[in-house]
């Protein structure tokens, strides 16, 4: 049993919130125990004050040392291991990781401040400051609920269902992705269809993906701590998929939304080609049907690897020889079948957003957890067509800045895609 004693001038504040739903089920089950202790009987004047006026001036009153450091001495002598907390906007601020945290104490005791504070006096009896969020309340009581309807909820047999706990929201760093129940369509709106698969690892991933989704759109800081905390747990976890790049020349689109042939330009073979050594890249396909652009891919390719610039600069030389010219995307599909005993997983890349895009994380658990080679498909022109896109597994997600400009290079896309992927973070 996890015991809560709550040190606070208005205890009656308690009553309805204690005596519902889940805390209400903890405390018949003897799983917690709420004991609420007024300051006020702790006063040593006849009018039983808790508060005065501050020192130095100043609006409104501070709360007194005197009542609430005997409240904290009486419980402590009581419970000798308590773990005291004042509720404060300047402690640490509450999250699922410091419930867990408290949910391991036997004994909380939680101080509510009222007024405009409480005599900084009182803070060498307590062991710790915490605040449930960066705005303002009027008293400490609907803090200490918070708190303590967040860590009954982490004490084994409050929920109906422990998975829930392990499920909610901030659990894992992020948002709870969307839940649906029953009809399967309201007003047009329907539940998505994985959910309907029965596929229990599909349906995982797609949790993943629309959690981490969820949680970069509102709030990007958890994110980052998530990415942050993982990397400094686990290290840098290397791709162990065999990784292919293709730039596509055709088919591809122009801005009226026409198939076309795109021009082969020199410094996206040399600057891709780079980044594909760079990053481990098994090989780097230029793909295009016209002769004439094939010719000068392999007059730049043949410069740097035979000619007088093998010579001239080495590294470039490296880099140029992972670059391969096909004539369609079949072509390198045979191939990396042919190199690697396996068709590749197709992974298509659009600077457009839409709904179904997979994101970076979900692609990079992937090359890290999965054997098969990958295709990574870039598009030039205005993108790839759509009988491209019917042709691969997953379509990632789009790349996006601070701005409402999103007009990147295909070389600077590809080396953004790649260290997302597979750099060292």
């Amino acid at each position: 049993m996890t015991n809560f004693t709550v040190v606070t001038i208005f205890p009656r504040m308690f009553d309805s919130p204690l005596g519902h739903s889940i805390l209400k089920k903890a405390q018949e089950k003897n799983l917690i125990s709420v004991c609420l202790v007024d300051p006020r009987d702790y006063a040593t004047d006849r009018h039983r004050m808790t508060d005065d006026y501050p020192y130095g001036g100043g609006q409104g009153m501070v709360m007194k040392a005197e009542p609430l450091v005997a409240a904290i001495e009486t419980i402590r002598q009581r419970s000798r291991n308590a773990r005291v907390i004042m509720l404060s906007p300047r402690g640490e601020v509450l999250n699922q990781r410091v419930a867990a945290r408290l949910a391991g104490e036997k004994e909380i005791v939680l101080v509510c401040g009222r007024y405009e504070g409480v005599d900084e006096r009182v803070k060498p009896f307590v062991d710790e400051e915490l605040s449930v969020g960066d705005y303002t309340l009027s008293g400490g009581e609907p803090a200490a609920l918070v708190v303590i309807d967040v860590v009954s909820r982490l004490i084994p047999g409050v929920l109906g269902n422990e998975v829930s706990a392990a499920e909610d929201s901030f659990t894992d760093g992020l948002l709870e992705y969307p839940q649906y129940t029953r009809p399967e369509d309201f007003r047009g709106m329907r539940v998505p269809e994985i959910l309907l698969s029965g596929d229990h690892e599909r349906i995982r991933q797609w949790r993943r993906e629309q959690s981490i989704t969820l949680t970069r759109q509102r709030r990007p800081d958890l994110l980052a701590k998530v990415l942050h905390s993982e990397s400094q747990q686990e290290g840098p976890r290397a791709a162990r998929a065999a990784v292919f790049l293709a730039l596509l020349h055709h088919p591809v689109y122009d801005k009226n939304k026409q198939i076309v042939t795109t021009a082969l330009t020199n410094m996206d073979v040399h600057d891709i080609a780079r980044s594909s050594r760079t990053y481990g890249v098994r090989g780097f396909y230029v793909i295009t049907p016209v002769k004439a652009l094939q010719k000068l891919a392999l007059k730049i390719i043949e410069h740097w690897q035979h000619g007088y610039g093998s010579h001239y600069n080495t590294t470039r030389k490296e880099a140029l020889s992972v670059a391969r010219i096909r004539d369609a995307l079949d072509d390198v599909l045979i191939d990396i079948e042919r190199e690697t005993g396996e068709k590749p997983i197709i992974i298509a890349t659009s600077a457009r957003p839409a709904a179904g895009r997979t994101s970076f994380v979900a692609v990079k658990d992937m090359l890290i957890e999965e054997a098969r080679p990958f295709l990574i498909l870039l598009g030039t022109g205005w993108g790839l067509t759509e009988s491209v896109f019917a042709r691969a597994n997953y379509v990632l997600e789009p790349i996006e800045g601070t701005a409402d400009y999103n007009h990147l290079s295909v070389r600077s896309a590809t080396a953004i895609i790649l260290d997302r992927l597979l750099g060292r973070h």
